[in-house]
Formats: C-alpha cells, structure tokens, sequence
C-alpha cells in the first residue's frame, strides 16, 4: 500500500494491533481539522515504517520457528528492558496529557 496515497481507512486496516487502531481512529476524530494535516502525516509515516519493516519481521519469525539464534542486535541485555520501559512511560505521559485513559 505504501506505492499509493493513504486513506483514512487504508491507514486503519495496515495497523495490525486493535489498539494502535483504535487510538488513530480517536486521534482523527478528536483532532481540531486545522490540526489533522499533522496528525494524519505523523500516522502515514508510522504506518509506513511498518509496511517497510514487515520483510525483516517475517524473516525474523522465520528464524525463531526453526530455532535460529537472533542477530547480536536484537538480542535481550539490561539496557534494553530499560530502555523499553522508558517509552511505555513516555507514551503513558503522552497519553494522560491528552486526556486518554
């Protein structure tokens, strides 16, 4: 889908988690319409880093059902559960400050 213009609905059916759905559904329709612009861009490009990481995931997931160790860099230390912690605060914040539960 990424080689054709975006639509509201096309950006919806290539989130494949019910909440990022659900939470760009609520970002279109709470958005002021001077605002949109914005916040559609912000979703297209994210919708499109997923269309355009969607073969390494799949070869990934490969991988891992045949038993394949993963690459060095994706793989578990002590930095990286900090560091994921550290976006789940940041997007809690993000989403207390717009009011969403």
């Amino acid at each position: 889908m990424s080689s054709q213009e975006w639509t509201i609905d096309g950006i919806a059916h290539a989130l494949g988690v019910p909440d990022q759905r659900m939470q760009f559904l609520r970002d279109i329709n709470l958005t002021p319409l001077p605002d949109l612009p914005a916040v559609l861009d912000r979703w297209v490009r994210h919708v499109s880093a997923l269309e355009a990481a969607k073969p390494a995931i799949e070869s990934l997931r490969a991988a891992a059902a045949v038993g394949e160790e993963l690459p060095a860099a994706l793989q578990h230390d002590d930095d990286s559960a900090g560091v994921l912690e550290g976006w789940r605060d940041q997007a809690r914040a993000a989403r207390q400050g717009r009011g969403a539960a």
